[in-house]
This record gives C-alpha cells, sequence and structure tokens, in this order.
C-alpha cells in the first residue's frame, strides 16, 4: 500500500495504579485504594511514511478494565465503602516519528559475512 501502512492488534494490558488520593468525596474517606488490574485491548491504526526515515502515526484503542475501589475510613462509622469500577475507555493517537539507520550510526559493512 506504498507509504500507507494499516495494522489491528489485540492484547492484554496490566494496570498499577499509584499515588491515589481520596480527593473530594462525598463518603468522607480519608484514604483510597484502588487494585492492579489486568484488562483486554483492541486497536488499529495506520503509519504513513513521509521519507528520509520520518512518518505519522494515528490509531484507536479500545480497553477493557474493571477493578476494584475501596474507600477507607469514611464518615460511615470508619467503615469502608468498597466498589467494582468498569473501565472502558477509546483511547485516540497520534504521533510523529524517526526510525534510525544504524547502518548510517554504525558503518555499513562492506564485506560478506562469512557462514560459519
Amino acid at each position: 500500500m506504498g507509504s500507507f501502512q494499516p495494522y489491528v492488534g489485540a492484547g492484554v494490558q496490566y494496570i498499577n495504579f499509584f499515588d491515589t488520593g481520596p480527593g473530594a468525596n462525598l463518603l468522607g474517606a480519608t484514604k483510597v485504594d484502588i487494585d492492579d488490574a489486568w484488562g483486554f485491548t483492541l486497536q488499529a491504526g495506520l503509519d504513513v511514511s513521509l521519507g528520509n526515515g520520518w512518518s505519522l502515526n494515528a490509531d484507536v484503542k479500545k480497553t477493557w478494565l474493571d477493578t476494584t475501589v475501596t474507600w477507607h475510613n469514611t464518615a460511615l462509622g470508619g467503615a469502608n465503602v468498597v466498589g467494582d469500577a468498569d473501565l472502558d475507555p477509546w483511547i485516540f493517537s497520534a504521533g510523529l516519528g524517526y526510525r534510525f539507520n544504524l547502518g548510517s550510526i554504525f558503518g555499513h559493512r562492506t564485506d560478506a559475512a562469512p557462514i560459519k
């Protein structure tokens, strides 16, 4: 397809939540924990060669992630509140890339490598 290179993919992801804070919450919680989780992702995209190693990229991903959220020490008598969270975002991205030619950096081999 010339300079256009479409692609599709599927895979798994692992999300580690860190630096979570209670923020302003109606439960009066003093601490919030979000469990790390595995999810499933589909993606489709397109790379467009601009020449001289440069390219443009655009892709879209849909991911499905289920996790558990715990609000600690709530105003409800200090009890914890536990809930399930379904995080299923669409992710759109675009980028500009450059592919390095290692032969230009390290030099080109002029002699054929011997077969061993």
